[in-house]
């Protein structure tokens, strides 16, 4: 099952590479990955979608936990919420040929 992690870490340099290096090492993989700043200031949110069960979840939470440079770890897969998908679309269409599209194959 898919969880979404939110961790609140120190904005620091190298705090990233830490966190990333802890999930390569444990055999863990982290499936998408988004860092941006967070209400407060000098502090960072991490949001990551990783895969696993429930006491894979745990473990991976105590993990982060134990980094001396995170301040907080939610799971927010169990609260309800909207997602939505983007995708970029690059389409090559001729100017002369525009008017034939639904047309031709």
């Amino acid at each position: 099952m898919k969880h979404t992690l939110s961790v609140l870490v120190e904005d620091e340099s190298g705090a990233l590479s830490r966190i990333s290096g802890l999930f390569a090492r444990r055999g863990f993989n982290i499936e998408s990955l988004a860092v941006g700043p967070a209400e407060n200031r000098g502090v960072s949110r991490l949001t990551m979608v990783v895969e696993g069960d429930d006491r894979t979840l745990e473990q991976m939470s105590k993990q982060l936990n134990k980094l001396v440079n995170v301040l907080g770890v939610i799971d927010l897969s169990t609260i309800p919420a909207v997602e939505r998908e983007l995708m970029l679309l690059k389409v090559s269409a001729p100017p002369q040929r525009w008017w034939m599209w639904p047309m031709t194959p």
